[in-house]
């Protein structure tokens, strides 16, 4: 028996599992549905390009409206849509077959709605390939090859780094076929974020060959505390008195998995952070390696989306948005941090001094560790720009 339950909005779904392999076109429920209040086509803003060429060039924001029926569709369905597939319809009065793919790993079927601005919107997205059959018929190529459709169908796939235009029933080799073994189909092209296993084993087998918690070596507990005091002294700082930050330290291990930082502890045991430079209290630094690790944890993040754009600092650090045995104890604003390394490259030690963030391509080896941090400030070089 194949199973459709009904969920939000009085939305029938279907659960991703392998019993969606046996259902077909048939089988599903559609619901209709109008997005209202999508926008007329808009040209991307290159106002800001030092290029006049460019600030004149003409594009549709094609990705921004992807970001609207997302937004819009979720929104719709209280629940966020991972991935869509819009199919263009047999002809320009009807609706727009669809499936959404639900974060809670469920399928919903849908018919969108032809309004007048969507339908704009989908002819510009589709333009080429329009250009592409007009071809095709003046060049007689449905005549020589009676097995392609002169009036084939189109999709639309959209989700988190996914904009891709595809064939439908076309006759082709490149054709899709969602109306054919319908389960089977949205079962093989389901969002990677469906895989949670896999996607937590691929981060896991990439961090481990570079997890080291043991630290760069002995800590000078004394020396570290004159280094900080110095620090304070000579930038006439006004850091925040010490408190009891044991129950963080204990939450920390809890999650971690290893202990929180030694040389942390002794600075946080002296002051509890220092709010006018950026020095951030224990209550900080769990908050903010919690916000990452989250990061690091989600199914929206795949490894190849972490380590996509971030580069390594030779073979000191290694070239990844963020890991959990990073942990951030000084800001530097607009969500880029300071932070120990548990993960260092291969050329790196454990214990050292990295930059990393929103704004951090690079991942930045800062110092040897917590006490060559201390009297590279105290010295007065540029050591937060280091490499910058």
């Amino acid at each position: 028996m194949i199973l459709i339950t009904n969920c939000k909005n009085e939305m029938n779904t279907i659960p991703y599992d392998n019993q969606l392999k046996k259902i077909k076109f048939d089988d599903i429920i559609f619901h209709d549905i109008a997005l209202t209040e999508i926008p007329e086509p808009f040209y991307k803003d290159y106002s800001h390009h030092k290029s006049a060429t460019a600030r004149n060039y003409k594009s549709y924001d094609t990705m921004e409206f992807k970001n609207i029926i997302l937004e819009k569709l979720s929104d719709y369905l209280r629940t966020k849509v991972l991935k869509l597939l819009i199919i263009t319809p047999k002809n320009q009065e009807s609706s727009y077959d669809a499936f959404a793919y639900l974060s809670e790993k469920k399928i919903v079927g849908i018919r969108l709605e032809n309004t007048s601005n969507f339908r704009l919107w989908m002819n510009i997205i589709f333009e080429k390939q329009y250009k592409k059959l007009e071809e095709y018929k003046n060049d007689g190529q449905f005549e020589q090859q009676p097995e392609l459709n002169p009036n084939p169908q189109f999709m639309l796939v959209l989700g988190k780094g996914q904009f891709s235009q595809k064939w439908v029933n076309s006759g082709m080799l490149i054709d899709e076929r969602p109306y054919e073994n319908t389960g089977s189909y949205l079962h093989k092209n389901a969002p990677q974020q469906y895989n949670e296993t896999k996607i937590a084993k691929e981060k896991k087998n990439y961090i481990k060959k570079y997890i080291d918690t043991t630290g760069y070596g002995t800590i000078d507990e004394v020396r570290l505390k004159e280094l900080f005091n110095e620090f304070i002294k000579i930038k006439q700082l006004k850091p925040t008195p010490p408190v009891s930050n044991t129950p963080f330290y204990k939450e920390f291990e809890t999650l971690a998995g290893f202990s929180f930082p030694k040389e942390l502890q002794v600075l946080l045991n002296t002051y509890n952070g220092i709010e006018n430079i950026g020095f951030l209290s224990a209550r900080q630094i769990f908050d903010e390696w919690k916000n990452w690790k989250e990061i690091y944890d989600s199914v929206d993040w795949m490894l190849i989306d972490l380590t996509g754009n971030n580069h390594p600092d030779g073979r000191k650090t290694i070239g990844i948005y963020t890991t959990p045995y990073w942990i951030p104890f000084m800001s530097m604003g607009d969500g880029n941090f300071i932070a120990i390394d548990y993960a260092p490259g291969s050329k790196g030690k454990s214990g050292q001094i990295i930059a990393f963030g929103a704004d951090e391509n690079k991942i930045r080896w800062i110092a040897e560790n917590m006490e060559d941090f201390l009297q590279k400030l105290i010295k007065g070089t540029d050591v937060l720009r280091n490499g910058f």
